[in-house]
């Protein structure tokens, strides 16, 4: 199917288009011709001004010749070149010029500055695929859940044959795979395939029972009758470039989305089949979390690389193979911010941060993409409530700093491409952004981008607003390529072979089982010293538990803390003298990790995850050691010796409980004093109340240790923000330690060194009540009962 006809932007009127007189440019049909000059009139309304304005006419020369001067070295451009020349010649008599014969050479000048960016070879004769869709409005985490489109409909898989010479374009799917939405198009290496994820539209709304609830937590609904049916999902397509040969990759009841070919064979797409919902939603918005997976070519042998507890976005390989891609690293730390850019290998092994884990002045780094022949990585500044889209940067990894004084990331090491673009959410909300940028080198990009507001549940419109294709430099040049109204079209990619990036190899240790083994250099190198006297004697190994039973916001509760993580303490490893430590820990798990002093209190502590896959080896250098750090010279003293197994903690660790780990505590050396009924020196009982008993979800002791204990959380009960600090965790923080201090100095109170332990351990590990989320496990708790682990570890 061919579309040839010009489609204006509703926000373009009539007397904007009557403003620009267009003269006759052979090449351009019609159609594209007004539609191209109407979209100029808006990027200089964007300004406040016409395309008569002076300054409009020497900006657009001036963007025009730094374009000249990028492409001097290209063979074939010098009438181009010598055109945009004669008409800055002619605008030094600018102000003497009435407004019509300003307008008149604004045109000729963008114009002039269009052919030649056309001409680019990274561009010239290339055609480009695209995709047609509509998103549901609301934010990122809605944008790729099924259930979401039941009644969304329209768009498919397009190629644009002459980008930004006709408007004509090709439909690859017209009515395959059927009714319904598309999101998410990528391209094999040797542009022969393409890849996109497509949901079925019947017009029904999804059924949200409570049994469905508990399919995509835990697997099997509350029967034990094996996962539903009745989510609508997003599954993965592929088919020729020439729109032959469709074939669904991907099927059942999780969502399957961001296909990313690999360059050894294989895809990586996310999904979540990994388990578990996000933490912080409402019972309106059952949202699974969604993480990294690999597939073969063919669908098959679809297994999980990411074990991350929420969720992950746009999976995309670096040209060092490495696949990057966007993790919401929502530890102990705001729900809202910290989508930073990790990168991991295409087997799932050493997962590290690039940028964005420790700022909130970018809230959210979405869609990363390598720039050929370059260390560097475009991607966007976005939101967290809102759908995807905002600010086009481009990061150089190797610039990457994490500052001295604070922790977080410095912006040093981006540079902002489209600085009319805020990044939304964190300064405030754009009237325009971009979406998918595919870059052609560091300084030019084909994107979606739209005039209008970014879209979402907190930005200025809940609309959605269209994104046409452009081409964009970073010279300021933005030109229109493609719209079509009322859809947005997106994912822009020219259909031609690229480099394929290096293979790297897998490796994996078959005798380590389901393990893997973890090698710290020296725990005391940090980006902060450690505090003078504390030496580190041991790490604690925490797991985290993805949330399951119910995906609202603190139903249940864990505990003190604003929308908590459940976790389990699996023990503690020795830490030799040097720093260094050595050991084995389970695969497939999120784990962190806390350094420990010779007390048994926390002298650092981690608000992120890692996870090995069975059989991965993996160092590091120190704790939060500065980004590029090597590893000092000399005798490794842990690895002298086999890696040490993980020694377990005390009962009610594994996973926290409350009642079985401190309420014994509280019972031999507190209650004593503490039990409601002993008169204090006022003739009342004296405070706080310390016994056992069940009070709400909770007990009275542990409602009555609140004021006297401090946590990390989202919220402004948070010990710290951003980072954590050395010398700053739980069991420093919270006034219950000094107390007992004093109380055991003043001979009231005589712990032994086990019960110490085990309220700095309950302290260090968040203060949490409960380490479970369904309601039977969790009565059982609260009754000081012993309780399995959840089914999702």
């Amino acid at each position: 199917m061919l579309r040839t006809e010009s489609v204006l932007p509703a926000s373009v009127s009539i007397a904007l288009l009557a403003c620009l007189s267009p003269p006759a440019f052979a090449s351009e049909s019609d159609g594209l011709r007004d539609l191209v000059q109407a979209d100029w009139a808006i990027q200089e309304q964007r300004r406040a001004r016409t395309p008569g304005d002076p300054q409009a006419v020497r900006d657009a020369l001036r963007r025009g010749l730094r374009l000249v001067e990028a492409l001097a070295s290209v063979p074939g451009l010098s009438d181009g070149a010598e055109e945009l020349r004669k008409i800055a010649r002619e605008a030094a008599a600018l102000d003497s010029l009435d407004p019509p014969a300003r307008r008149a050479l604004y045109l000729r000048a963008r114009w002039a500055t269009r052919r030649l960016a056309l001409a680019n070879p990274l561009l010239a004769g290339k055609p480009i695929a695209f995709l047609k869709r509509r998103r549901f409005i609301c934010q990122m985490l809605h944008e790729y859940g099924g259930a979401w489109y039941e009644k969304i409909d329209g768009g498919g898989v397009f190629v644009l044959p002459r980008p930004g010479q006709s408007l004509e374009v090709r439909d690859l799917t017209r009515a395959r795979p059927g009714k319904g939405a598309y999101t998410t198009l990528s391209m094999s290496y040797d542009a022969r395939a393409l890849y996109f994820a497509f949901v079925h539209c019947d017009g029904k709304a999804p059924e949200y029972a409570r049994a469905d609830w508990m399919d995509f937590a835990c697997g099997t609904g509350a029967s034990g009758e094996g996962p539903s049916t009745r989510w609508r999902c997003f599954h993965i397509h592929s088919m020729g470039a020439d729109g032959r040969e469709l074939r669904q990759l991907t099927d059942g009841p999780n969502d399957d989305f961001d296909p990313c070919p690999l360059p050894g064979g294989g895809i990586a797409f996310m999904s979540t089949r990994r388990g578990g919902y996000t933490r912080c939603n409402n019972d309106w918005e059952p949202l699974p979390v969604h993480t990294l997976h690999r597939m073969d070519d063919d669908g098959g042998n679809v297994r999980t690389l990411s074990f991350h507890e929420t969720n992950e976005w746009h999976p995309a390989v670096l040209n060092d193979g490495r696949i990057a891609y966007t993790r919401w690293d929502y530890v102990d730390r705001s729900a809202a911010n910290f989508h930073g850019l990790w990168a991991t290998q295409p087997d799932g092994r050493d997962p590290v941060a690039l940028f964005g884990n420790y700022t909130r002045r970018i809230n959210a780094c979405f869609q990363p993409r390598a720039i050929p022949g370059s260390r560097k990585i475009a991607f966007l500044a976005g939101a967290h409530h809102a759908d995807v889209g905002g600010s086009l940067v481009v990061l150089d990894p190797d610039a990457a700093r994490l500052d001295p004084a604070s922790g977080e990331d410095r912006l040093e090491a981006v540079t902002v491409l489209t600085p009319w673009i805020c990044f939304p959410e964190a300064p405030g909300w754009p009237e325009a952004y971009v979406h998918s940028p595919w870059p052609l080198s560091e300084d030019y990009f084909l994107v979606a981008y739209s005039h209008e507001p970014l879209p979402g549940m907190s930005g200025r419109t809940r609309n959605d607003t269209a994104t046409g294709l452009y081409y964009l430099d970073r010279f300021g040049n933005l030109e229109l390529l493609y719209r079509d109204e009322g859809i947005s079209c997106m994912y822009p990619m020219p259909l031609a072979p690229r480099p394929r990036p290096p293979v790297l190899p897998e490796s994996r240790d078959e005798g380590l089982g389901d393990e893997g083994v973890f090698v710290l250099r020296d725990v005391r190198r940090g980006l902060f010293g450690l505090p003078e006297g504390r030496a580190v004697r041991s790490l604690r190994v925490f797991q985290v538990l993805p949330k399951t039973w119910t995906p609202a916001n603190n139903r249940p509760r864990i505990g003190h803390a604003n929308a908590e993580s459940a976790r389990m303490l699996l023990g503690e490893v020795p830490v030799e003298a040097d720093g260094s430590a050595h050991f084995r820990a389970p695969a497939r798990k999120a784990l962190y990790f806390q350094a420990v002093d010779a007390a048994g209190r926390a002298v650092h502590t981690m608000r992120s995850v890692t996870y090995l896959q069975p059989g991965e080896t993996r160092g590091c250098v120190g704790c939060h050691e500065p980004r590029g750090a090597a590893p000092a010279g000399g005798t490794v003293l842990a690895v002298r010796r086999s890696p040490t197994r993980i020694e377990p903690g005390p009962d009610g660790t594994r996973p926290f409980c409350y009642p079985r780990l401190v309420q014994p505590v509280l019972g031999r050396h507190c209650v004593r004093c503490h039990d409601g009924r002993t008169d204090g020196q006022d003739g009342k009982p004296k405070a706080p109340v310390l016994t056992g008993e069940p009070a709400g979800e909770f007990t009275r002791s542990y409602q009555a240790l609140r004021p006297f204990v401090r946590w990390y959380e989202w919220g402004g009960a948070s010990i710290r923000q951003n980072v954590t600090m050395p010398g700053a965790c739980g069991a420093d923080a919270s006034p219950l330690a000094r107390i007992l201090t004093a109380h055991a100095k003043a001979g009231r109170v005589k712990l032994s060194d086990a019960d110490r332990r085990r309220l700095y351990v309950w302290l260090d590990g968040n203060v949490p009540f409960y380490g479970v989320y369904a309601d039977a496990p969790r009565r059982a708790q609260q009754q000081a009962q012993a309780v399995p682990p959840p089914p999702i570890q």
